[in-house]
């Protein structure tokens, strides 16, 4: 890693260390899914140049460009789940000094925005997993370490991210949106269970 990396990478965390209400975990999630799409985009790339999967180069390729979109949908959502924090924040600030018809709601659908936002990046870390046991099937063995750290970042990432939508969902009024969006998470944690077993399993790692 190169200095300038490693600089941007300082700034970020000490973004996240900071006393002010964004960044925080959202975006620590979509970021952590981020990494894991980054990882297993470089498994891909290190496979692709081997003599020994040329049988599956294409099959690589498109997968690899998959986890790009996807890289780049989880970082979209690390910015995003910033801006829906401030957003929820400042209307959370406005309700308190005006208990207005106006400001309620408005409040409601900040609420309800920084949940849709770390819902997605649920989704996104579970598709993450999907795609990763498709990777531990293709890799070369010597990645093998790197596919079991992006298996564990997108499963945090997916955490993560699931424990931010149900803060959000204790306040939210709209009940038949909250039961819908908890049965959703369900069946994705369900999902990424099993993801997480098949993917280790085919590294001949313990789940």
């Amino acid at each position: 890693m190169g200095l300038k990396d490693v600089d941007a990478l300082r700034s970020f965390c000490l973004e996240l260390s900071s006393d002010q209400p964004s960044p925080g975990g959202g975006t620590a999630s979509a970021a952590t899914g981020a990494m894991s799409a980054s990882l297993l985009i470089m498994v891909c790339g290190v496979t692709g140049r081997s003599k020994r999967h040329m049988d599956h180069w294409q099959e690589i390729k498109d997968l690899k460009t998959a986890l790009v979109r996807r890289r780049d949908d989880l970082l979209s959502l690390a910015k995003e789940d910033a801006h829906a924090y401030d957003a929820l924040f400042e209307a959370s600030k406005r309700q308190r000094a005006s208990d207005t018809p106006e400001n309620r709601e408005e409040f409601q659908a900040s609420l309800r925005r920084a949940a849709e936002v770390p819902v997605q990046t649920a989704v996104e870390c579970c598709a993450l997993l999907e795609q990763s046991i498709i990777v531990a099937g293709l890799q070369t063995r010597s990645a093998s370490s790197d596919t079991v750290v992006a298996v564990m970042l997108a499963e945090a990432g997916f955490k993560g991210a699931s424990a931010n939508v149900e803060i959000n969902l204790r306040n939210i009024a709209d009940t038949h949106f909250v039961q819908s969006t908890r049965e959703g998470l369900r069946d994705q944690s369900t999902k990424v269970k099993i993801f997480v077993e098949e993917a280790l399993s085919r590294l001949g790692e313990p789940s």
